[in-house]
């Protein structure tokens, strides 16, 4: 998972064009994505795990439209295109909208920065969430199709990359205290 999440995180126009529409710093803008990506990433792998329906999320990473947004998130954000599916895919992500709140909360306490700014950065970071899982899944897909492990099977196994079955430490323990409690 660590891969996945050094692909938003390392990323500068993503981090720039936070940045830029929601008013901060750069350096804000990567601290909150650093923080935000690991429990989003995490919220992926619990709805995939879950017995809930996952058919929303991978009908999400199976459109190609994110790994555009993510290849070009200057052009979704300015274009607006990030919003509702944003938050579409934000609730899959975190389960409620409850949850959501909780998660901007939680990164405040420990950031200082306003619960507002991160509510703000939730529904632009989701599609790229959504992107990054598409663009490293391409390749990977017809393999895990092939070898019986299915779509699900193996975009667990991508984000769970020690494969030890725990979101925890993959999540660098910052989503199990708070979401899909």
């Amino acid at each position: 998972m660590a891969g996945l999440i050094d692909m938003i995180i390392n990323n500068p126009a993503i981090v720039k064009t936070i940045a830029k529409q929601i008013g901060i710093d750069t350096d804000s803008a990567g601290s909150l994505i650093g923080k935000l990506a690991p429990i989003l990433m995490g919220g992926a792998k619990s709805n995939l795990e879950s017995d809930k329906d996952s058919g929303g999320l991978i009908k999400h990473i199976e459109s190609s439209n994110y790994a555009d947004m993510f290849n070009k998130p200057e052009e979704a954000v300015v274009q607006g295109n990030y919003k509702d599916m944003g938050n579409d895919i934000l609730s899959e992500l975190t389960g409620s909208k409850e949850n959501s709140r909780e998660v901007a909360k939680k990164v405040e306490e420990e950031t200082g920065i306003s619960s507002s700014i991160i509510k703000s950065i939730l529904p632009m970071l989701a599609p790229l969430i959504i992107g990054a899982l598409t663009k490293t899944s391409a390749s990977s897909i017809e393999a895990s199709t092939e070898s019986g492990s299915g779509l699900t099977g193996m975009l667990t196994n991508l984000i769970d990359q020690d494969n030890d079955g725990s979101i925890i430490d993959d999540v660098m323990g910052m989503a199990a205290g708070y979401l899909f409690s």
